[in-house]
C-alpha cells in the first residue's frame, strides 16, 4: 500500500469519529478531497454527465464515510466505484428518457426524430479539472514568492499562499482556519477582508495570465477562477 492510501486511510478513520456536521469532519474531508483530486487517481470518462456523477459521488461518499472497507479495498477504488456507479444511474436515466421522448414523437407524428439532436452539448468537464489542476500546481510552487510574502498583520504563517490553498473548494471556513492559527476575535474578523484585498487578486491576475480571465473585464470576472474550480468540485 502506498503512503497516498495511507493517509486517505488514516484521514477516513478519523472522519467517522467526529460528528456529521463538524469542523473537524468538514476539514479531513476537504484533505481527502484535495489528495485524490491531486493524486489523479479518479476514473475519467468523456461523457456529457461526467460532472454531475462525479460531484454525486463526492456527496454520497462524504455523507457515508463508514461504509469505506479497509479490508475489501483502497480509498480510491471504493471512490471510483462509487464514480462508476452513479456514471450507470445517469447513463440509464438518459436512455430512458430518450426513448421516452423517441415514444412521444413517434406517436404523435408518425416518424421517429431524436430530440436529443437539438439539445446543446454541455461544456466538458476536462478544461474545468485543467484550471482546477493549473491553479493548485502554482498556489503550492508559488514560482516568485509573491504568495508566500503576502502575509497577515506580518505573521509569515498566515500568508496568501496558506490562505488560497484553505480556501479553494471545499472551502475550509472560516473559523476553522482562525482556530488553527490561533488568531483573535478582531484578527478572525478582518482575515476574510484580507483575503478579498490582498490574495484575491493574486489569483485574478494568474487567471488572466493564463487566459481564465479576460484582463479587460478582470474586475468584472472576479469570481470566474473561482467558480470554476468549484464546478470541478
Amino acid at each position: 500500500m502506498d503512503k497516498l492510501e495511507q493517509k486517505l486511510r488514516q484521514l477516513i478513520t478519523e472522519i467517522c469519529t467526529h460528528p456529521l456536521k463538524s469542523s473537524e469532519r468538514q476539514q479531513k474531508l476537504s484533505q481527502v478531497w484535495i489528495l485524490v483530486i491531486k493524486s489523479g487517481k479518479l476514473w475519467r470518462e468523456n461523457t456529457p454527465y461526467y460532472n454531475d456523477a462525479l460531484q454525486q459521488m463526492w456527496e454520497y461518499c462524504c455523507q457515508h464515510p463508514e461504509e469505506y472497507e479497509p479490508s475489501i479495498k483502497n480509498v480510491t477504488t471504493w471512490l471510483n466505484d462509487n464514480l462508476k456507479k452513479q456514471l450507470r444511474n445517469l447513463r440509464d436515466a438518459q436512455k430512458r428518457n430518450k426513448n421516452r421522448l423517441l415514444t412521444i414523437i413517434q406517436t404523435q407524428e408518425g416518424q421517429v426524430i431524436d430530440p436529443t439532436n437539438n439539445i446543446p452539448a454541455r461544456p466538458d468537464i476536462d478544461p474545468v479539472l485543467e484550471v482546477w489542476e493549473a491553479t493548485l500546481n502554482w498556489v503550492k510552487s508559488d514560482p516568485d514568492g509573491i504568495l508566500r510574502k503576502t502575509c497577515f498583520r506580518k505573521r509569515s504563517e498566515v500568508n496568501a499562499q496558506v490562505l488560497i490553498l484553505r480556501r479553494l473548494p471545499p472551502e475550509t471556513p472560516w473559523q476553522t482556519i482562525a482556530t488553527e492559527f490561533q488568531l483573535t476575535s478582531s484578527e478572525s474578523k478582518d482575515l476574510p477582508k484580507f483575503y478579498s484585498r490582498k490574495c484575491l487578486p493574486h489569483l485574478r491576475r494568474f487567471g488572466v495570465s493564463l487566459g481564465y480571465i479576460n484582463e479587460s473585464k478582470t474586475y468584472a470576472n472576479k469570481g470566474r477562477v473561482s467558480t470554476c474550480l468549484k464546478q470541478a468540485s
